[in-house]
């Protein structure tokens, strides 16, 4: 997450993929001409209108207005991830150079794991976070405790965060496809999310109508800086351990 200041740039400096070796005259030490790319991100808007009829406040028994208020965060966050992953997946399966994608019909097993994995090791950045559906978290359930290390139930429902492996968390969202399985290196193997303005919460009241009202937006750039840095998985069938 990068916080812009006023009137600053959209800009990153995309790692250099190729360098070139010179030899230098006169004994001097060999010099690296290293060239790189600069690419400007577009900022998005994500907005979520929210509106309570002010009689639905007067006849629940239970906070109306603070569900309200709690649900615009909620679909501000979704239409955020939706954002991510729509990158990610261009990054991980269209980009130039994209990393191969590993396939499997046996489910989402430890040897599918590994693949995958190596798609982002093989360059020589760490793993950070893999994103998988629901569906797959199934599978990771029958690799044993030896595997995986959880986190508690709570931790899971609340931020979908549901343990590491092999040094990486382990997310769950339902905004992910059924079968896909996404890995993702160090922000500064990966990509970046510009904050051009970040959330902002304005009190949007529809006097005509009598209704209770909050307008949520921000502007936010999305970018894969490095497509290797990147990968997907996309499996069928379920994972079973042999007995």
């Amino acid at each position: 997450m990068d916080i812009l200041p006023t009137a600053a740039p959209m800009w990153y400096d995309t790692d250099p993929q190729f360098s070139a070796v010179a030899l230098a005259q006169n004994g001097a030490v060999p010099y690296e001409t290293v060239r790189g790319e600069r690419i400007e991100l577009a900022p998005l808007l994500i907005a979520s209108w929210v509106r309570v009829p002010a009689l639905e406040v007067a006849i629940r028994r239970f906070p109306a207005l603070d569900r309200a208020k709690e649900k615009g965060y909620i679909e501000m966050a979704k239409e955020e991830d939706r954002k991510v992953f729509s990158a990610i997946d261009y990054a991980a399966t269209t980009a130039t150079n994209h990393n191969t994608v590993v396939t499997g019909s046996g489910g989402f097993g430890r040897a599918e794991a590994s693949d995958l994995f190596l798609t982002i090791e093989q360059w020589n950045a760490p793993v950070m976070n893999m994103v998988m559906a629901p569906a797959q978290y199934r599978d990771l359930r029958n690799w044993g405790k030896e595997e995986v290390d959880p986190v508690t139930q709570h931790e899971l429902l609340r931020t979908g965060y549901v343990g590491d492996i092999w040094g990486s968390r382990i997310r769950t969202s339902y905004l992910v496809e059924p079968g896909n399985v996404y890995v993702v290196a160090e922000p500064q193997y990966s990509g970046v999310i510009s904050v051009r303005i970040d959330l902002q919460v304005w009190e949007a009241p529809d006097a005509q109508v009598v209704e209770y009202g909050w307008m949520y937006f921000e502007f936010i750039g999305v970018g894969i800086i490095v497509a290797q840095g990147v990968g997907k998985a996309s499996v069928t069938g379920k994972f079973n351990p042999r007995v």
